[in-house]
Order: C-alpha cells, then structure tokens, then sequence
C-alpha cells in the first residue's frame, strides 16, 4: 500500500517516526477503514520503501513468525518438534471493505441462521475472489455466520438462484446429533436477503455456485 507523508514539514514528528519504521524494520499495525468507525488491523506490516520527494512511503504485509499464543517459553511434553519458515502471502487487503459492504446490507445477520453477532459473521464471496469475474461487491457476497460460511465453501450448503437454501443428500441422510439437526433444518427454507434488489444476490452468479455444489453432491 502506498501511504502518504502527513501534512507539512516532511521532518514533522509523525513522518520522522514513519520514516524511522523503514530505517529500523520495525513492524507497524495498518488499519483498513471498513466502514464509519470501523477499521480492520492488518499486521505485521513493514515499511519497504521511503521515498521523501514524492512524500510516501510503501507498506509491505508480512507474517507472524512463532507462537504468538505463549508470552513465556513452557515445556512441550508429547508434541511435535515446532518448526517454521518464512513464505511469501497473498493477503487480501480488500476483503475488510468488502466484508464492511456485506454486513450491513444483510442488517449484520446471517442469510441463513439469521444470526446477530457481528463477530461470527463472514462476508462470503459467491463466485471465489481468485476468479476473475469474482468481484468484491456486495451482489457477488453473502453475510453467513462461520458455521455456514465453511459449509458453504465445502459445497455442504448451498444457495439456489431464487434464494433457497439446499443442505447436501450426504448431510440429510446422516444421524450426528442436534448441532446436524439445526443446519438440515434450514433445507429448503429462504435465505434473508437485502432490502435494496441491486444488493441482492446476483442471479446467474448464484446459478454458476448452486451448480458446483450440485456437482459435488
């Protein structure tokens, strides 16, 4: 991401710590604005090029190296040996906006489930983002709470072009308990959908998702 010098003297405060992060490699924090007050952390981030006359500086996503979880070394009894290396990412920087557009069309709920809390809630792409014709708007996403998001990405579920919800033949037929029992007792039932029509889900995008999942199933 390019990102700009602050207003002013370029030796100002903030553009000397800003220009510090590049000569030092120290890791910074990026925040993705998503929406009013909202803002998704991409981190670590490093400042990989300075460049005064144009007054900004370009940064670069890196990766978490080591347990982040253990904030003192303990004893590992009965465990694999940790090992690590470093690897380049892809990382989508898009995705906080896209799931900011997502969200609120759906009124923060899952299509499905019509669950409410914000924190388990996925903006799912219909057609994948690696696809070329996958595009980051909102007819081309679906709110689902994590449950659905991952059954939906393993063709458990799927949406049909008008709006229904179709639970696989494998999962209908199978005996595994209530958690089961709740998810095939979406099958057959409408999703929740936008108040806005151009929001709503894309017809023939839907139509090119529902049939991989029949594919699959």
């Amino acid at each position: 991401m390019l990102y700009a010098y602050r207003a002013g003297d370029v030796d100002q405060p903030d553009n000397r710590a800003l220009r510090a992060a590049y000569a030092l490699g120290v890791p910074l924090v990026y925040f993705v604005a998503t929406r009013p007050g909202w803002y998704h952390p991409v981190y670590p981030c490093y400042v990989t090029a300075d460049d005064p006359p144009a007054r900004r500086v370009l940064v670069t996503p890196g990766v978490m190296v080591g347990p982040m979880d253990e904030p003192e070394p303990v004893p590992v009894v009965d465990s694999v040996e940790r090992r690590y290396r470093v690897r380049e990412l892809l990382i989508r920087v898009h995705q906080a906006r896209f799931r900011g557009l997502v969200l609120p069309a759906y009124r923060d709920r899952c299509t499905i489930c019509r669950l409410r809390e914000v924190r388990l809630l996925d903006a799912a792409h219909i057609v994948g983002d690696v696809e070329e014709h996958g595009v980051a708007s909102i007819s081309n996403g679906l709110s689902l709470c994590t449950i659905h998001h991952r059954a939906f990405d393993q063709n458990l579920v799927g949406i049909s072009p008008d709006y229904e919800v179709h639970v696989s033949a494998g999962l209908l037929e199978d005996d595994d308990g209530p958690m089961l029992d709740l998810l095939k007792g979406f099958h057959s039932k409408p999703i929740l959908l936008p108040k806005r029509t151009q929001w709503r889900p894309d017809h023939e995008k839907l139509a090119e998702r529902f049939g991989r999942f029949q594919a699959a199933a």
